[in-house]
């Protein structure tokens, strides 16, 4: 079933017929309904208008973008930062890039679309029997240059995957991996998901791309790698020819580093708040993340019936199991996530 609304969600969602609680969406750190975050935006709007709708290579260009994506980078603890219009368009400009210089491309499982070169379809083992044996067939591969592509974590099932193998690979080839943290940026360190301190200086070359759509609730992408990668994406014709992001928002984004970090400081404690009174198994979720996921049936429906709204459809194709997904976010109060959790522990008590 469909449900249209008129405004967009923060805690509540607000249909034609009825209002719910609302534990779904994205928006994890709460930033586009946060009224500190528009009161900047507006300021912002005022002083750089709604777009800039020239190229970033054209010889007139706007200061903002070069000092907003040092701030990112900083944020992001990433050495150089190169913003886009989406998710989708950085992991796009990158994976290109490489294909126009002949790199051999290697996908993992279930990694998103933004990274899926042209004529090239996902593996169908688990992430963990694909893992396992990458190294090795990419010491067996013929090509030297060669580019391995991931997500950070699992979307819309939440899955922790492990990124041991990178330390794995082998040294005599030109290797360079690209991960897709859409659903981290923001509310995990690169360090938290790949499960040690990454070095973007070493043979192995690791670029970060990801949507800022999500937790840090802007319409963009953004990419993070060493500055001499930056540098080239910067200068290809599909970085070159694109529209950039709205130059308002990243000005706001730098009005508001602060309340970034008081929104994850707080989502974190939701999330700690939430688990503490979750009496349950059957809702799969890896640590401080916000998405809890399960594919057993009727409890989209219970907590519907109950006031509750939350995602629920089949993943990855409509032949599948249907995924409902719960997600917590910073704008959540502690009444709130105490009536989930009590929900979720009474819907195992009846349902078996």
């Amino acid at each position: 079933m469909i449900f249209y609304s008129s405004k967009i969600p923060n805690n509540t969602l607000q249909t034609i017929d009825q209002d719910y609680y609302w534990f779904s969406g994205t928006a994890y750190l709460g930033i586009a309904q946060h009224p500190t975050f528009k009161r900047n935006l507006i300021e912002s709007l005022v002083q750089w208008g709604s777009s800039w709708g020239s190229s970033r290579n054209n010889n007139v260009r706007l200061s903002i973008y070069e000092e907003a994506e040092q701030a990112l980078a900083q944020f992001f603890g990433a050495p150089a930062a190169l913003t886009v219009a989406s998710g989708m368009s950085a992991g796009q400009v990158t994976v290109s890039y490489y294909q126009s210089l002949e790199y051999h491309v290697e996908i993992a499982p279930k990694t998103h679309p933004a990274l899926w070169p042209h004529h090239k379809h996902l593996p169908i083992d688990s992430y963990e029997e694909w893992a396992s044996t990458i190294s090795e067939n990419i010491s067996k591969n013929l090509a030297e240059k060669i580019v391995i592509c991931s997500d950070s974590v699992g979307s819309p099932y939440v899955e922790d995957f492990d990124f041991s193998w990178i330390k794995t690979l082998p040294k005599n080839k030109e290797i360079v991996v690209v991960i897709d943290a859409s659903h981290s940026l923001g509310i995990q360190h690169v360090a938290d998901f790949l499960g040690f301190e990454p070095d973007f200086n070493d043979n192995i070359h690791l670029i970060v791309t990801g949507s800022l759509n999500k937790a840090m609730g802007m319409t963009g992408g953004v990419i993070l790698g060493k500055p001499e990668i930056i540098n080239h994406l910067r200068h290809t014709p599909m970085f070159a020819g694109a529209s950039p992001m709205m130059p308002a928002l990243l000005d706001a984004f730098m009005l508001s580093t602060g309340l970034y970090y008081e929104q994850k400081e707080k989502l974190q404690k939701n999330i700690q708040y939430f688990t503490e009174n979750l009496e349950v198994d059957y809702l799969d979720t890896i640590k401080n993340y916000p998405a809890f996921c399960t594919h057993r049936e009727g409890l989209h429906d219970f907590l519907k019936n109950h006031g509750v709204m939350t995602s629920c459809f089949p993943y990855p194709t409509v032949h599948d199991k249907p995924v409902s997904r719960l997600v917590i976010s910073a704008m959540h109060n502690e009444d709130e996530l105490l009536y989930l959790a009590q929900l979720c522990n009474q819907f195992a008590k009846i349902s078996g």
